[in-house]
């Protein structure tokens, strides 16, 4: 390698290093001469002090010997000139070398010193090629990104003028590589899941900075736990075979959590409003279940861009809001303070439209809801854009863009907004095509839909036929997505669907003073056979009862939008003083008339027996004895505008149905019947939900015979009127018997509100209040019972938990009654 690289740690011509610390890092690159006529020292200092300040040295001579006092005036014409001589000698003979050096080529590059570390690897980040033009510059580059590697703590250069051209050296020194990474200390958080977070690895080369990053990756694992006390230390064991073990020791801490959240400054927003927003929280009785009142830092970041975007949308524009002052003095109960600035609120000013108009403004200006002196608002805004987009976009614009342009006036606090409108091309569906329906068929799926390819684009339709899908049931996830057909004015709609579990299985236990405990469990599938048929098989079994139902239904029969289906059942109930046996069926049909009403009729063909009748049963029992044949048909009509069909918020189910027994269908059995339900979903402040129910029901024999009891109604008991006993609020006979009533009434009044949003366990207090009876003048008093519930989404499928009470019972009559159900899905 020739000459030693190092030299007194002074910087050789011709050779240039860095060194981990160095002030001359990188170092200036030199090439030697050579030059002859000039004396090596000469050349240094020529290179070390630079050319100009070389020449203005007053006691050089060329051979060494400094100029006399004596005679220095007379000596000072030839000294000039030999200074302009030797300037000029040089200032060519370096524009010559220098040429000579631009056209030089490197003839090889060697990597020398790496061990661990791939020659590819290091040769990779050196853009100095053997066989291109050598360049000082660029050896300096390469330099610099060897050592940005990250993988050496020393690199040098050493550059060697051949016969075939440059020989360009690089010498490395390893950084040590780890052997081992030691976690010290860990009880309460699994060695798997710190080592999940680490980025360091065995066999890799130490990097102390990434040594920092990976213990505060450990450190917010621990504050992500709850455990803010927690202290972490990094230690570094270097080893002789150039290897080293990397020790994080961990003292962990008690678990803390978040005690209070307190704002500052906020007086037109309420602090519930913006804890509401966030989801750090304060420490609640669940927490021993669920994350909350753990510190996420991230997680706090992120709430205080949520706040921010609240203000803004409620007018706040220029509202500031500080970085959260966490206070750990004590890690088991942290105190998170936010402070804010809200500034002036904003209204909206002056609100036009341009652009692609097509209608009135006066037709626009009803599509929209924005009004001139309401406050600000980004959400009032996208949904205006929304109605404007579906408005055009129900016309066949799918590709219609709504700019909202704003200006601000500040002294007046306003928001001036207008709507670029820009129609562009009308357009109609190409192709549909569905993805992602493993089990449901194709036309179960386009059976749904309110497009047809071929026909103008129209979201409205769109999205009431993604809807649809979504309320059959079949489906966890229903994406509706367009994409550009084979010319601008035609769009694919493709269909994206991810099955659900449409088969049950569920059970439930029930518990009241005549059917002590009672289990029923059932199967049923929605989607059967992946053609949409609905299928249910049903056993109830107690301690006095016994059933069993089978139901089939096509909801598009024959290919039709009308639904058709079959339902078999037997039943037999032992009573203390009767019992009756039910065997029968019916067929059903029906059709959606709209979006919301649905029609339907039945045809019931069922045979009775009331059996083993006591001496003791009431007159009225004793008159059902024997076999009796039912053959009635019916109709109903039922409304749903819930938004939920499992935990609505708003909307209702209406349902009337109207049953005719006896007459021209036959029969030994004849009746009218008439029942009516009602039920509303309200939504309140605070997530609270109000559910108004109403059920009403009349039943009256005709041609001389009575009503059957198994017709009538019992009221009482869970769906009815809570803190009674099935039946036990309308007529009972003197053994306590129910003998349900020709009519009956009941209201119920249910504010559910959330207990755990994370677990999804909600509470419900309910008030019931109404009766069955048989005259109308048995009406008053009411029966009425209250109580609390408990409706959760549990893995093990929906649990409906009730206690109700009886405020007022009378003799023979329970004071409190628990039912509960629980189902499963499969």
């Amino acid at each position: 390698m020739g000459e030693s690289l190092l030299r007194n740690n002074a910087v050789p011509h011709g050779r240039v290093w860095i060194s981990k610390g160095s002030k001359r890092m990188p170092p200036k690159i030199l090439e030697r001469g050579p030059f002859p006529q000039i004396s090596e020292g000469l050349q240094e200092h020529l290179f070390t002090k630079g050319m100009g300040s070389a020449m203005e040295e007053k006691i050089l001579l060329l051979d060494g010997r400094k100029i006399p006092s004596q005679g220095q005036e007379s000596f000072s014409k030839l000294s000039q000139m030999m200074k302009r001589i030797l300037l000029i000698f040089i200032f060519f003979f370096l524009l010559f070398s220098i040429g000579r050096a631009q056209e030089e080529k490197i003839f090889r590059v060697i990597i020398l010193g790496n061990v661990k570390v791939e020659e590819g690897v290091v040769r990779g980040a050196v853009k100095s090629k053997e066989g291109g033009p050598f360049s000082a510059d660029q050896v300096r580059e390469d330099l610099k990104a060897i050592y940005g590697l990250g993988y050496f703590s020393d690199v040098q250069v050493d550059i060697k003028s051949t016969p075939q051209g440059k020989e360009v050296i690089f010498v490395v020194v390893e950084k040590p590589s780890i052997r081992e990474i030691r976690i010290v200390g860990n009880q309460k958080i699994k060695l798997e899941d710190i080592k999940e977070k680490l980025t360091l690895a065995p066999r890799s080369i130490l990097n102390l900075e990434k040594v920092k990053e990976n213990e505060e990756q450990i450190r917010k694992l621990y504050f992500s736990k709850g455990y803010y006390g927690v202290r972490l230390e990094h230690r570094v064991e270097y080893l002789e075979t150039n290897e080293a073990v990397v020790i994080f020791e961990i003292t962990e801490g008690p678990k803390g959590y978040i005690k209070k959240i307190l704002f500052k400054g906020n007086r037109k927003i309420k602090t519930s409003d913006l804890k509401k927003l966030m989801s750090t929280k304060q420490r609640n009785i669940f927490s021993l279940i669920t994350k909350r009142g753990i510190l996420d830092e991230d997680v706090l970041k992120n709430d205080i861009q949520l706040l921010h975007a609240y203000y803004i949308d409620h007018g706040f524009l220029e509202v500031k809001i500080s970085e959260p002052k966490l206070d750990l003095g004590d890690p088991r109960r942290i105190r998170i303070e936010i402070e804010i600035d809200e500034g002036p609120q904003y209204r909206f000013g002056d609100i036009d439209f341009r652009g692609d108009v097509l209608t009135t403004r006066e037709d626009l200006f009803r599509s929209i809801q924005i009004k001139r002196d309401e406050i600000y608002s980004t959400t009032a805004i996208r949904k205006d854009i929304q109605a404007l987009i579906e408005k055009f976009a129900n016309q066949g614009y799918a590709h219609v863009d709504i700019t909202p342009h704003t200006t601000t006036d500040p002294k007046r606090h306003l928001v001036h907004l207008t709507f670029e409108i820009d129609k562009k091309k009308l357009v109609s569906y190409e192709k549909i095509e569905i993805s992602g329906n493993t089990k449901t068929r194709d036309k179960v799926i386009r059976r749904e839909l309110l497009v047809a390819e071929g026909e103008l684009y129209n979201a409205s339709q769109m999205n009431k036929s993604r809807d649809r899908l979504k309320r059959t049931g079949y489906f966890k996830e229903v994406e509706f997505t367009t994409s550009r057909g084979s010319t601008e004015e035609k769009v694919n709609l493709d269909i994206k669907v991810e099955e659900a579990p449409t088969g049950a299985l569920s059970f439930g236990l029930g518990y009241s003073s005549i059917e002590k405990v009672v289990g029923t469990a059932s199967i049923s599938d929605r989607n059967l056979f992946g053609l949409g048929y609905h299928g249910v098989l049903k056993f109830t079994l107690g301690s006095i009862s016994e059933e069993f139902r089978l139901s089939f239904t096509d909801p598009y029969f024959l290919g039709t939008r009308y639904s058709a289906g079959i339902d078999l059942y037997h039943e037999n109930r032992d009573l203390d003083t009767y019992s009756y046996r039910i065997t029968g069926g019916a067929i059903r049909g029906g059709k959606e008339l709209s979006e919301t009403l649905r029609a339907d009729g039945a045809y019931k063909l069922e045979r009775i027996k009331v059996h083993d009748v006591t001496e003791d049963a009431s007159r009225y029992i004793k008159e059902q004895e024997g076999d009796r044949l039912t053959s009635s048909i019916s109709i109903g009509l039922t409304m749903d505008t819930r938004n939920d069909y499992f935990n609505p918020t708003k909307g209702g189910r209406h349902n009337l149905t109207v049953e005719n027994a006896g007459g021209i269908l036959g029969g030994d059995n004849t009746f009218f019947k008439v029942t009516a339900s009602t039920s509303w979903y309200f939504p309140l402040p605070w997530n609270l939900v109000l559910n108004l129910r109403g059920k009403a029901g009349l039943i009256e024999s005709y041609g001389g015979k009575k009503t059957p009891i198994y017709e009538k109604f019992f009221v009482g008991g869970l769906y009815t009127i809570r803190g009674f006993e099935y039946g036990m609020a309308g007529p009972y006979d003197e053994n306590k018997e129910p003998l349900g009533s020709e009519k009956m009434v009941v209201a119920t009044s249910e504010l559910i509100f959330p207990i755990s949003r994370e677990i999804g366990l909600r509470g419900a207090i309910f008030f019931d209040i109404g009766k069955g009876f048989d005259k109308w003048s048995d009406l008053t008093p009411l029966k009425m019972g209250v109580g609390v519930g408990i409706r959760w989404f549990s893995p093990l499928g929906p649990i409906h938990i009730d206690l109700g009470v009886n405020p007022n019972p009378k003799r023979g009559e329970k004071r409190r009654v628990f039912d509960f159900t629980v189902g499963t899905i499969y």
